[in-house]
């Protein structure tokens, strides 16, 4: 039976209509999937292990019954999910932009989601198999145990933007008071802009504080031990991430407050007791990230 030109071109008309849907349906589906990859914001990250250990100061321990990562990853937003039926345990471990130890964790069975040490920028990690049966990694065992745990990061880890060095320091950037860290018998001098070691009165934030330019910020040391309830508070300002060329002043901040430079986006604050009694206590250190405000 032959189709007719009407009817051919009824078929067409159909097949494009067909075609459109199904384009239209791959771009929903495209649009979901990158909405999808977006919101997501960890990736998962695939590592090499060697046979070794680390020890108790994160360096090399020559161990033919574990694993390790030679090679530190950016940790930031690490998550670690063991599969069900994992045979193994892991110990994570952090280093800072230098490749210096600052601590680890417990040996771990479960899911690990966990905030790294304050300027942990890279980890490494150990495994240690339950039930190996002759106490050393066979090459199979080398691929076998690390598939049984799945790590993910950050996609984006800013190692660049997160962490800083001044004046020899390294400081980790943060973006809210509670996540300041103080350090006790540290000031920073106002006309030197140097470091200052040996001051017992002093404590400074060597977390470095990103800010929003003409923000105001406040303190309240009335929670404060009696002696460091009217210590003394200077804030210094800096254009970027701290330097001598991005230095803009320093200045006191009272109770009623201190309008920050509109350049401003990185502050230390330095606090030093105005009674010389006794040096901070670990309780005052404690509580002084929780005695500043700052609002726009």
């Amino acid at each position: 039976m032959k189709i007719s030109l009407k009817g051919k071109g009824l078929f067409k008309t159909i097949a494009l209509a067909l075609a459109g849907v199904a384009a239209l349906g791959l771009i929903a589906w495209g649009i979901k999937a990158l909405v999808d990859y977006t919101k997501n914001d960890l990736k998962k990250v695939t590592l090499s292990y060697d046979v070794g250990n680390l020890g108790a100061d994160g360096k090399y321990v020559n161990d033919e019954s574990t694993l390790y990562t030679k090679e530190a990853f950016g940790c930031y937003g690490l998550q670690v999910k063991p599969d069900f039926d994992s045979t193994v345990n892991y110990q994570i471990f952090y280093y800072d932009i230098l490749d210096n130890y600052i601590s680890s964790t417990e040996v771990l069975t479960d899911g690990y989601s966990g905030k790294a040490p304050v300027n942990g920028a890279y980890a490494r990690i150990v495994i240690e198999p339950r039930d190996d049966e002759d106490g050393k990694i066979s090459l199979t065992e080398r691929v076998k145990y690390p598939m049984q745990l799945t790590v993910k990061v950050k996609k984006n880890q800013d190692i660049n933007g997160r962490f800083t060095s001044y004046k020899g320091k390294l400081m980790e950037v943060v973006a809210d008071t509670d996540s300041l860290v103080f350090t006790p018998g540290l000031c920073l001098i106002s006309s030197t802009l140097d470091w200052d070691t040996g001051n017992q009165y002093a404590a400074t934030s060597t977390t470095c504080l990103k800010v929003v330019g003409g923000s105001t910020i406040k303190r309240n040391f009335s929670k404060l031990s009696e002696g460091y309830s009217s210590a003394t508070c200077v804030v210094f300002e800096f254009k970027d991430l701290p330097s001598a060329d991005s230095y803009i002043s320093s200045k006191s901040v009272t109770e009623t407050g201190l309008v920050l430079n509109k350049q401003t986006k990185c502050i230390i604050i330095c606090c030093e007791s105005s009674e010389r009694g006794s040096p901070w206590s670990a309780t005052d250190i404690s509580k002084l990230p929780s005695c500043f405000t700052i609002t726009k």
